[in-house]
């Protein structure tokens, strides 16, 4: 009796220890598991690109450099406007240095005012601003919401961009080598669909500003996009039917919404 008492009263005490180290352990777990994330937290907010009002300087990598326009995934949400360097595009790839401002009104453009490469240790001086920028073909979001979408249906119903300066649609970039006059020539158009998914014409896309072809540029993972458009004429209604060529129009810009 005594010898059942004394094994009962072992095995209590070591289911309590086994109990009490899986407590432990669990609250270490959680406490790791806290630690873990705050770490992760405080390391995404660090990585996050703080910019000032006036000049701000940042480093990184080139990932698209088109027309006049620069996109560093290190100054997130931001682009880089570069006013007078003709070789822009073999800054692509390469590791830089901007010293840029930054001006409120612009919420989603850093004027670059110097540009340094840096490569094997050396830094050299690849840019420096002596023009005033050229704003005329930036498009902000407050600009974007001049530009309507536009609801096409079919080739017929040309009320939906008639009588409209401006427009916006969703569709897939196209593009066509055509030969005229013993020269050849690339046409570009959107094809752009209906509510239920089927074609429902094409817009014969006419002038890309350097800010509409740097965003071409910067978005050529995506399959489809908005075309933010200046419109122009109507395509005549027996050619509309033979090809559902709707319209002309010059792109302001492009984007994902």
């Amino acid at each position: 009796m005594i010898l059942e008492n004394n094994k009962r009263v072992r095995a209590m005490g070591i289911l309590g220890v086994c109990a009490l180290a899986f407590v432990l352990m669990l609250a270490g777990g959680v406490a790791c598991k806290k630690d873990s994330e705050t770490t992760l937290a405080q390391a995404a907010q660090e990585s996050l690109t703080t910019i000032k009002e006036g000049l701000n300087e940042f480093k990184g990598t080139v990932k698209v450099a088109s027309s006049k326009y620069l996109y560093i995934p290190e100054i997130q949400g931001m682009d880089i406007l570069v006013q007078g360097m003709p070789d822009l595009a073999g800054l692509e790839g390469k590791a830089v240095k901007v010293v840029g401002e930054f001006n409120r009104e612009r919420p989603s453009l850093l004027v670059a005012n110097q540009i340094d490469t840096q490569e094997d240790g050396s830094t050299t001086t690849v840019f420096n601003r002596t023009a005033e920028p050229d704003y005329s073909d930036y498009v902000d979001l407050k600009e974007r919401a001049a530009y309507p979408a536009l609801k096409i249906v079919n080739v017929n119903k040309t009320d939906a961009w008639e009588g409209r300066a401006k427009g916006k649609v969703f569709g897939k970039l196209q593009k066509q080598t055509v030969t005229e006059g013993g020269a050849s020539q690339d046409v570009f158009r959107a094809a752009v669909n209906d509510e239920s998914g089927k074609l429902a014409g094409y817009v014969i896309l006419g002038q890309f500003t350097d800010y509409s072809a740097y965003y071409l540029k910067k978005l050529r993972l995506f399959d489809s996009f908005w075309f933010y458009l200046n419109i122009k004429n109507t395509v005549d209604a027996r050619t509309r039917v033979k090809t559902k060529d709707l319209f002309n129009a010059d792109i302001a810009c492009v984007g994902l919404f």
